[in-house]
């Protein structure tokens, strides 16, 4: 399957809720890492999606833009948004934008990561100052920890 396609069945399938569809276009060893509710296995992801996105929200739209792939690494856009459904959320809208990141398998996805823009989504749910500076400073720290930033840690 090519990757703009895969890619966009994916998000599809997310937004539709059907975690199964989702699943599929994830080779066995896939892993979904979602930039809020953390890792998921393949066999996980139909929970992912009924149990935490389609739990805390609903009306969801997600748009893939300028997806590229070399056949091992695929990236795209997005552009991703809902209604809270979350205590305080309820009747608004989140939107975030993003990049997908994959590594791909045998036209499938091996590990999906994503680099989300959160806080204006998060602000647009009405999340307060404090709990916005709590996300942004998990995000942080999870950013400082990666071994690709050690380097980066140590000129600070």
């Amino acid at each position: 399957m090519a990757f703009e396609r895969l890619i966009r069945d994916m998000a599809a399938a997310i937004a539709r809720g059907d975690g199964a569809a989702a699943a599929d276009c994830f080779c066995a060893e896939g892993v979904y890492h979602d930039v809020f509710y953390g890792a998921f296995p393949k066999a996980e992801i139909p929970r992912m999606v009924s149990d935490y996105f389609h739990r805390d929200a609903t009306n969801f739209i997600w748009d893939m833009h300028d997806p590229v792939s070399d056949g091992h690494t695929g990236y795209a856009r997005y552009v991703f948004s809902y209604d809270g459904r979350m205590p305080g959320s309820e009747g608004h809208r989140a939107i975030f934008e993003g990049v997908s990141v994959c590594t791909l398998r045998d036209g499938l996805i091996l590990a999906y990561h994503e680099v989300a823009n959160t806080a204006p989504g998060l602000h647009r749910l009405g999340f307060p100052p404090e709990r916005l500076a709590r996300v942004v400073a998990r995000q942080a720290d999870a950013l400082a920890a990666r071994d690709e930033a050690r380097h980066h840690r140590a000129s600070g």
